[in-house]
C-alpha cells in the first residue's frame, strides 16, 4: 500500500454518475481523518480532489462571504485547495482564488459580491465537479477496490502510517517553533548517520535541517540563511526508543 495512492471503489468507477469516483475517494479520506491520520499521511494528489470538492460545497451552500470568514485563518486549506485547482487545470478558477486569497497580501482585490457572481459564471465553463472526474478517472496513481476491502485498506493504511518517524517529529517541532503549517519532506536519506539533513515543504515556504552532535539547524532553502538552532536531549518519560527531541532553542 502506497501513501500515493487514491484509492476508490470500483463500483464508483463504472457508475455514470460523475460524482461518484469524487465522493468515494472523499469517503476514504474521511475515514483516514477519522483515524487521527494527518494530510502528511495521505496521499497529496487525493487531498486535491477532496479539498477542491469541499470548497465547491462550501461555495454552492454558502457564499463567498461565508468562506472567507472561516477560512481565510487556515492556511493549510487553502495551501491545498490552490494547488488542486492548479493540478486540475482548473484555471479561471485559480485565478479567481487568488484574487479571494492573495498569495502574501493581506488586501482582498474583490468584493464579496463580486465573488460570487464571478464563481457562479466560471463554473458554467469550468465545472470542477467535471474537472475533477475527468482527472480521476485517468490519474496513474488511482487504486480501484471492491467496497468490501475499503476497511481493510483503512486500517492497513493507518497501521503503516500513524507514527511519524523520529526525523519527522524533529521537523514538525521545527515548524511549530517558526509557527508555519508542515506539508511534506521533499528529500533527505535516513540511513545517512553521517548527514542528517532533511529537505521540506511549509505553506509557507521551503527549508531543510541538519542535525549533527545533537544540534539542530534550520535555514531556509532559498536564501541559505540560518532560521534557527535547538538542542535535542532524551526524554526519559517517553516509552517508545525514538526518545530525543527539541527541548531548548538556541540564540
Amino acid at each position: 500500500m502506497s501513501i500515493n495512492h487514491i484509492v476508490v471503489t470500483t463500483e464508483s468507477f463504472h457508475n455514470h454518475d460523475k460524482y461518484a469516483i469524487i465522493s468515494s475517494n472523499i469517503e476514504y479520506i474521511t475515514k483516514l481523518f477519522q483515524e487521527n491520520l494527518k494530510e502528511d499521511k495521505i496521499s497529496k494528489e487525493a487531498l486535491y480532489s477532496y479539498y477542491v470538492d469541499y470548497y465547491l460545497s462550501h461555495i454552492l451552500h454558502g457564499d463567498y462571504a461565508d468562506f472567507i470568514e472561516g477560512f481565510s485563518n487556515r492556511p493549510k486549506t487553502l495551501y491545498y485547495i490552490r494547488a488542486g485547482l492548479e493540478a486540475l487545470g482548473a484555471t479561471k478558477h485559480l485565478k479567481l482564488f487568488n484574487k479571494a486569497f492573495p498569495l502574501g497580501e493581506k488586501t482582498r482585490k474583490i468584493t464579496t459580491q463580486t465573488l460570487n457572481y464571478k464563481f457562479k459564471k466560471i463554473e458554467k465553463v469550468e465545472n470542477l465537479i467535471q474537472l475533477n472526474h475527468d482527472w480521476l478517472i485517468v490519474h496513474p496513481q488511482l487504486l480501484i477496490m471492491n467496497t468490501d476491502y475499503i476497511d481493510l485498506k483503512v486500517q492497513e493504511h493507518v497501521k503503516k502510517y500513524k507514527e511519524d518517524k523520529r526525523y519527522v517529529k524533529i521537523v514538525k517541532q521545527l515548524c511549530e517553533i517558526i509557527e508555519e503549517d508542515f506539508i511534506a519532506i521533499t528529500a533527505g536519506d535516513e540511513n545517512n548517520i553521517f548527514n542528517k539533513a532533511w529537505h521540506f515543504k511549509t505553506v509557507q515556504g521551503f527549508y531543510y535541517m541538519i542535525e549533527k552532535n545533537n544540534i539542530v539547524t534550520l535555514y531556509n532553502s532559498f536564501t541559505k540563511e540560518e532560521i534557527t538552532q535547538g538542542r535535542l536531549v532524551a526524554n526519559k518519560t517517553e516509552k517508545s526508543m525514538v526518545s530525543e527531541f527539541i527541548s531548548q532553542m538556541m540564540a
